[in-house]
């Protein structure tokens, strides 16, 4: 009887090891299908969130470059009228006739003309980064495309 009981234990010890390793076998492929799933999900999230940067990168270069050719067609009038004034004004100068009030519209045409230009290189500024930010951006993509071909191609 005993003998039958220890040849039992060690059999059904068996049993339960084969069971464990079949559960076990079959709850890592359940986290593995699980983690396949969320690796789809964050993949297309990150697609996602990438389309739409590059949607507000496009507006937003858009914008500006609507904003710079307003501020151009308005620095080359304010530089016309401020070559004007200061031309005025010097003659006026020369001739001991300025007034103050003449010398200070010059000076304000000039403050003015001045943000003007620094609006203007600052919006150029932004395009340019913008485009620099894009064209490494298709150059990531280019890569990391190779990248993923080469995955799925060694499984």
């Amino acid at each position: 009887m005993l003998w039958d009981s220890l040849f039992f234990c060690k059999f059904a010890t068996k049993i339960i090891r084969m069971k464990t390793k079949w559960v076990v076998a079959f709850a890592i492929s359940i986290i593995l299908i699980g983690c396949e799933s969320k690796h789809d999900k964050l993949q297309k999230e990150i697609l996602q969130r990438r389309e739409a940067l590059t949607r507000h990168q496009d507006s937003v270069m858009k914008a500006s470059q609507k904003e710079v050719e307003q501020l151009d067609r308005e620095l080359q009038e304010v530089n016309r009228e401020y070559a004007k004034m200061k031309r005025e004004a010097q003659a006026a100068h020369d001739a001991g006739t300025a007034t103050a009030e003449q010398l200070r519209a010059v000076t304000h045409m000039r403050m003015h003309r001045d943000s003007l230009k620094t609006r203007f290189d600052v919006l150029c500024a932004k395009i340019k980064y913008i485009r620099k930010r894009q064209s490494e951006q298709v150059l990531w993509n280019a890569k990391s495309q190779e990248g993923s071909q080469e995955h799925t191609s060694s499984q």
